[in-house]
């Protein structure tokens, strides 16, 4: 359960919380299963904040600093989290349902498991993210950095991949049936693609220019 002090300080608005956290950085505050949902958290810092099984649904997190921060189980469906930083962020089995990620960073995050099902992650970076396992069924994937990303078991089934950068992104057993905007050169610069579930015309056509990216590494 969260710390009740840590919570009434979060509940007093911007000013208050980030001023705490400015005067106690040695502090990570305690908001495991917090009913935190429909609040605005715009611009706030929970940097190393223990947020596992949080409900942050419906939240306003713009901007909002949760570099570090634990998001284990936690629900952010539906949530605002654009242009925010989740920086080396434990996301893991938490569910993102519809949340709006555009433009957040989510370098070396890590989302195993979790459900991004019909998420925005319009321009957002997950780089060396592990994303094993993860939901990203019908996710707008536009132009989102996903260079040497881990997505081993993930299912981006009619997900939208115009544009994303793909290079050395791991597509083990993956799930790309369907995916939509698929460009042939940003995947012919994956790492693997091996025994990854493809639409035919985009497995003859891999097979064809980058036949390595079929065989086990």
């Amino acid at each position: 359960m969260a710390n009740q002090a840590h919570l009434d300080l979060l509940l007093q608005g911007l000013e208050v919380w980030n001023k705490f956290r400015r005067t106690q950085p040695t502090v990570c505050p305690d908001l495991r299963e917090a009913d935190l949902s429909g609040y605005d958290f715009t611009r706030m810092d929970f940097t190393r904040c223990d947020l596992t099984g949080a409900d942050l649904s419906d939240a306003y997190l713009l901007r909002a600093t949760l570099e570090e921060a634990d998001l284990t189980e936690a629900n952010l469906t539906e949530a605002d989290v654009i242009e925010a930083n989740l920086l080396k962020a434990t996301l893991t089995n938490a569910t993102l349902v519809m949340a709006d990620l555009s433009g957040t960073g989510l370098i070396r995050a890590d989302l195993a498991d979790a459900d991004l099902t019909k998420a925005n992650l319009t321009r957002a970076s997950l780089p060396w993210g592990n994303l094993q396992g993860c939901r990203f069924v019908q996710t707008n994937l536009k132009m989102a950095d996903l260079r040497e990303a881990n997505l081993t078991g993930s299912d981006l089934s009619e997900a939208n991949l115009q544009d994303a950068s793909l290079t050395g992104a791991i597509f083990q057993r993956a799930n790309l049936q369907h995916a939509k905007n698929v460009s042939m050169v940003y995947l012919g610069k994956a790492k693997t693609l091996f025994q990854a579930n493809l639409d035919p015309q985009i497995h003859e056509a891999v097979e064809k220019n980058y036949p390595h990216l079929l065989s086990q590494s």
